[in-house]
Formats: C-alpha cells, structure tokens, sequence
C-alpha cells in the first residue's frame, strides 16, 4: 500500500511563513506526531480543534489530510471521506489534491464501490501519484474474482487497462462461454496482449490506409441515431441533431462528386454506451475508414481518439467545446471552438477595440458552458493586465450591488449565458447606472431572432455565434433551396454543420491524402462555406470564432477572420 511520507517531508517549509499562529503551529505538529507514532485515535482528537470552518490557516488542509488518514487507518472509513469532502470544498485549490483523490479511492475500494474510486484515479494528473494510484488499482482489482462484476467495471471503465487484463485473466481461466470469448478476443486486441487460451474468433485489425490512393475516401458517422428506437411518426427527437448532420453530410457528398472526389459515407449507429463503439471498431469494414465524423459522448469518443491515433487517421468531434479529449490525441479535432479558443479570440477582439479602460464586468448564467466560459474570459483578461471589477452569475440581483458605477466603470462587459433573457437584464442594470460601454455577449443570452436595434438602445453590442449564418451567402440560398425540395423541410444548423464538415475533410484528403496534418497546418481560410469555416493551424480545435454585431436591421461579421 502506498505510504503518505512524501508529504510528511513538506511540512516543515510551512512553520516558518511569515505570520503562522503560533498555537495552530504547535497542535498541528503534535497531531502529526501522534499519527506518526501509530496513535490515531490521539491524533486525531488533536487534529479535530484544526479542522473548524473558521480556520484559514495554510496548515488546514493538512490538518483535514491527516486526520482522514488516521480516521482510514482506524477503519473508520465514512469519516475518512467526509473530512476529505468538508477539505475540497473548502481548500478546491490545494495543490496536493490528487493526495486526497487518491486516499478518497482507497476509501472506495475498501468498501467496494470500485466504480467511483476508478473514476477518482483517473482525475489524477500528478505524475508520482499516479504511478502510485496504478498500484493501487492493480492490488483491489486483481483480487476480485466476480467475472459479472469485472464485465460491469469494463462497461464503465472501457478505456481502463488494468481492469481489461484482470477480465481477460478471469475468462481465459473460468470461462467457455462464447460472449465471454469473442470479449476476451476485443480486449486483447484493443489492449496489446497476447491471449493464452483460443478463441473462436479473430478480432480485424487495420493495418494501414493504403496512402489513400484507392482513389475514394471511406467517412465513418458514427452517430447516435439510436434506430431502435426510431419511428417515422414521431416529429421531435432528442437525437434529431443526428439525422440533420447526416442529411447535410449526403448534400456534401453529391457536391464533393461533382468536384470529382468521391466519399463513400458509412453509417454507425452509437450512442452513450462505449460497448457500441467498440463493436464498431472491431468490425471488418470500419477498418478501411479514412476519416472519423462522431461519435459525441464521452466514452465511446475516448474509444474514437484512441483508435485514430493508434491507426493515423482523423477524428473528428462535431459537438465538444472541451480540450480534453484532445490530450495525447494529436489527430483528434473538435469542430468547434473550444471554450479556451472562444474566450481567447474575443477578448482579443475586445483588447482590439478603441478604448484605454482596463477594467472590465463579467457575468454569466447556470450552465456549465456559462461558467467555464466566463472563468477562461477572465483568465485570460488576467494575463493581459486587465482588472475584473465584477464577476457574478446572472441570477443574482444585479441591482443591489453597487460594483460598477460611473466612477468605476469598466471599459467593457461581458455577458456568458445560456438564458436568453439575461442579456436584456444586464442591459437593463447598465442603462439604470447611465453607462454605456460596449457589451460582449454570448448568442444565447438573446434572443438573436427577435432583437431589434431599440432593443440594444444604440449600444455597441458583440455576439460570440459559432452559428452564425450569411443569408446572403450565394451557397446559403442554393443549400437552403436544395434541401427544401429533397428534405420538404427548412435545414437546420446541424444539417448545415455537416454539409460543412463533410466538404472540408472531404476536400482535405483529397489534395493531402495521408499528409492531413499538414494541410491542416498550411491550409489558408476560405470563404466557402455555409457557416464561418475552418481553421486548424496549429491547433485541434477550430480557430474561427465568428463575433458578429447589428448593421442596418440585420446581423453582420464584426471581425475579420
């Protein structure tokens, strides 16, 4: 079992900072004393005064780490994990939290929810802790002999190896059951193993694209169309996204044939359940897949990264705003903007604008999506010198505070929500406080459809739209018409996002077959798409963040591209 002495060590570079309460100080080291000497229950009877809410002290997160040390060595494991909780809530930034993540999965192992202490393992970044963590996995996972349970642990954890080798062990030496065969077969194949009993299948593996000179292109879709559950009746799908991209996909098949490159386009159907996706992979056809489109939950898209990477081909995730995925996998691309790139681009549009004032207000709605946003607006901010004068959700009172004045004013504001009312809220706060300054906003905290020019009463207002589309656009009006008269329907965004994507990786393997790193990296922007378009230099996520503003009664580009 791992030992916590590596911390033990650190403690003593905290006794002298600067203003440390001395009594605090000396409690403190008597607790840990007692814990090294094997008296827990002591130590811990010394540590508890510590831990109280009132305590601010840099030792109080230690004090909470300990005492849960001792509480898990006494067996005492509820109270372990509660004092680990009560620490994250209130230390969140401590840099030694993968410490606690990592007693918190030994406290999950010990009672055998091996599920949730996994998912504390993997939220471990710590290069020695991790080593450590994968020790521990290996101790509790190998002594479960329950092959039902491991089958469970794999279903939520297809990504984990240590919980694959311990399932292929089971198998080969308790089972003959067929399913339990062909699954040991996929998970030796996907894992690098060899495989010490036969089987009765051989799982495909790709080889290599053949350099794309077969002269097409094989597109995968791997989508949640979930078919079991279609019905042609039914008008309203929370999966309707699906059918719209794919729809669009097929238009830009017939225009990329008409450029003389021909796309084959197959179809997958997979949803939330990684099982799906590896079924996809392993299958014989998916392996002369040339480019990847889906698919958007998080486990079956971990299976996806993984598999384009060991392979070299593309994958791409047409709804994710976050980076992560996009670690260790450099031929994964997110189609969109990530939450970085769009904070990024627009505070720089922002910076660009006339103005001195380096102060700015920020305020964001409930979502996740709102949040990080506005966090990664004002890290960036930040690091530019610029004061954050204000920074509040949106469903606070914004009246009551009194925050930003006329005195105080910020050069600019900012507004991340996905309530389509709050950016009239915070319009309605500056126009009672008499300041006008420009306004950034996020497109979904308005009602882009219905704002009229009174609405922004003569403000200089800016929408971050990654939807945004140019009616105007000679190839908006065609696609519109072209997929009227074939869908008898109006295209949606998503049937337009696929048209777009589909043309552009269709176009890209075409000119640089199995140099599309390279085209992605030397590729300039065109002006040739239904939405804003791509760019990829030097990035895995799309670079184009369409910041758009009102002209003459309609919505047009504010920034150049």
């Amino acid at each position: 079992m791992r030992k916590s002495f590596f911390l033990i060590y650190l403690f003593p570079f905290f006794m002298y900072a600067q203003g440390v309460d001395a009594t605090y100080e000396r409690e403190y080291k008597r607790g840990v004393a007692l814990y090294k000497s094997g008296d827990f229950a002591s130590a811990m009877s010394a540590l508890t005064p510590l831990t109280a809410r009132k305590y601010t002290h840099g030792l109080a997160p230690f004090a909470h780490y300990y005492w849960s040390l001792a509480a898990l060595k006494t067996n005492r494991l509820s109270e372990s994990r509660q004092m680990l909780m009560q620490l994250r809530e209130r230390f969140p930034d401590w840099k030694k939290m993968d410490d606690v993540r990592y007693v918190l999965a030994d406290v999950s192992f010990q009672e055998k929810q091996f599920g949730e202490a996994l998912d504390y393992l993997e939220e471990i970044s710590t290069p020695s802790v991790k080593k450590e963590a994968e020790n521990l996995k290996r101790f509790y996972v190998n002594k479960l002999q329950d092959i039902a349970y491991l089958k469970s642990l794999n279903r939520q954890h297809p990504a984990d190896k240590t919980v694959a080798l311990a399932l292929i062990d089971m198998i080969q030496r308790t089972s003959n059951e067929k399913s339990d065969l062909e699954l040991s077969d996929q998970l030796t194949n996907r894992f690098g193993v060899v495989s010490s009993k036969p089987t009765s299948q051989v799982t495909p593996v790709r080889q290599s694209n053949n350099n794309l000179q077969k002269g097409y292109y094989n597109v995968a879709v791997a989508l949640p169309f979930r078919l079991k559950e279609f019905s042609p009746n039914q008008r309203a799908r929370t999966n309707q996204f699906a059918y719209d991209m794919y729809e669009g996909m097929k238009l830009a098949k017939a225009k990329l044939q008409q450029e003389g490159i021909l796309v084959n386009l197959f179809t997958y159907d997979v949803s939330n359940d990684p099982e799906e996706m590896v079924n996809v992979v392993n299958n014989a056809n998916f392996a002369q897949t040339d480019l990847l489109i889906g698919p958007v939950y998080n486990e079956p898209a971990k299976l996806a990264a993984d598999y384009a990477e060991s392979n070299n081909i593309f994958y791409v995730h047409p709804t994710s705003l976050a980076t992560d995925i996009l670690v260790n996998h450099a031929n994964t691309l997110l189609l969109q903007p990530s939450f970085e790139r769009q904070a990024q681009q627009s505070f720089d549009f922002m910076r660009s604008q006339p103005s001195t004032n380096r102060k700015l207000a920020i305020y964001y709605g409930a979502t996740r999506r709102d949040s990080t946003l506005a966090a990664s607006y004002k890290t960036k901010a930040t690091e530019a010198g610029y004061q954050t004068i204000d920074f509040r959700k949106t469903r606070e009172k914004l009246d009551s505070s009194a925050t930003i004045t006329e005195v105080n004013k910020p050069g600019h504001v900012v507004v991340f929500s996905s309530t389509e009312t709050d950016g009239n809220k915070v319009l309605n706060m500056l126009n009672k406080r008499r300041i006008n300054v420009p306004l950034l906003a996020s497109s979904l905290a308005f009602n882009m459809q219905n704002v009229v020019a009174s609405t922004l009463s003569g403000r200089e207002v800016y929408i971050i739209d990654t939807e945004f589309i140019d009616t105007s656009k000679a190839q908006v009006r065609d696609f519109q018409t072209n997929y009227l008269t074939k869908r008898n329907t109006i295209p949606s965004i998503y049937a337009m996002q696929g048209y777009d994507a589909l043309l552009f990786f269709g176009r890209l393997l075409h000119k640089y077959r199995n140099q599309v790193r390279t085209g992605l990296d030397t590729r300039v922007f065109e002006d040739d798409y239904l939405l804003s378009g791509f760019n990829y230099k030097s990035s895995n996520d799309n670079q184009v963040v369409p910041i758009v503003k009102m002209d003459d009664m309609r919505w047009v580009l504010a920034n150049g591209q």
